[in-house]
């Protein structure tokens, strides 16, 4: 009798503990909180979401990850990161904290098909790609809790409307302004420029930026002349990048009358994915209103 109450005490409480396992949110860490919001947005409160990155002061790539962010990685279920050697980082973090059911989502990986030729590490700005991450995590978290894949379904749905609102609206201001000619301080804004179908002038002086290497007096002189000749019709900068030489050629251009808009890295806090693109959009829409009067 005694051995029938242990027995049956035993597998009552090995269902508790594995309801509770089911019942507690799964653990996402998303090297940047663009991906972490696409991940908020799909697992809805089946998951908690942490974002290594989501300061908008904070420069990616200058980031360096700390003690605590590797162990936060390390108790994570699934990571999700973009790749590119934009979040190196990370892959170090994984490799020093190995995790055999660990999934781990590179955006790259998802869209290899997508990724530009110059190998521009923020893809993110492109809503397909967008896509494709969410609907890998809605795959994956089905699979590790499928009493709620229907959710998870559901909020993929959601994320994928609102990302065709993006492409429409893209769509709408490349009708507005064919083919444009524009610039940026470094190649953020890449990937939309390019759903846009509008040319990135200057492009030798933004990678040389964006990799910390000092552009040539060469390069430096085209880049100031198109600004100050008018030959692009916008300006793009990042918000979260402020150093000499760009701020001197943010000036030029609001001396040449050429409008200038800025960017982020990642979606700042409180903003989902799909309203942080059209953000984007509005933004250049209304530089590139302002400047034509």
């Amino acid at each position: 009798m005694r051995k029938n109450i242990a027995v049956a005490a035993g597998l009552w409480l090995a269902g508790a503990l594995l309801a509770l396992a089911q019942a507690a949110p799964i653990a996402v860490v998303a090297a940047e909180s663009t991906y972490g919001v696409i991940a908020e947005a799909i697992g809805g409160p089946y998951v908690r979401v942490t974002s290594i990155i989501r300061n908008p002061n904070v420069d990616p790539h200058q980031f360096e990850a700390s003690p605590a962010t590797a162990r936060t990685v390390a108790r994570a279920a699934i990571v999700v990161m973009n790749g590119l050697g934009y979040d190196d980082w990370m892959r170090k973090l994984l490799a020093a904290n190995p995790a055999p059911g660990r999934a781990v989502v590179v955006a790259a990986a998802l869209a290899p098909a997508l990724v530009m030729a110059d190998r521009n590490p923020h893809l993110f700005y492109d809503p397909r790609v967008g896509n494709l991450v969410a609907s890998r995590l809605a795959a994956l978290l089905a699979k590790r809790d499928p009493a709620h894949a229907a959710d998870f379904a559901r909020n993929l749905q959601t994320f994928e409307q609102g990302t065709l609102q993006v492409e429409t609206a893209a769509r709408r201001l490349s009708a507005q302004h064919p083919k444009l000619a524009v610039t940026a301080t470094e190649p953020v804004y890449g990937y939309m420029l390019r759903l846009l179908g509008w040319r990135s002038a200057g492009e030798a002086f933004q990678f040389n930026v964006m990799n910390g290497t000092e552009p040539s007096p060469s390069v430096v002189a085209r880049y100031q002349d198109a600004l100050r000749q008018r030959r692009v019709a916008l300006l793009i900068y990042n918000k979260q990048v402020s150093e000499p030489l760009t701020q001197r050629m943010r000036d030029i251009a609001r001396q040449a009358g050429v409008p200038t808009v800025g960017v982020d890295e990642f979606v700042p806090p409180g903003t989902g994915y799909a309203a942080w693109l059209l953000d984007s959009l509005q933004a250049v829409r209304q530089a590139l209103a302002k400047g034509a009067r």
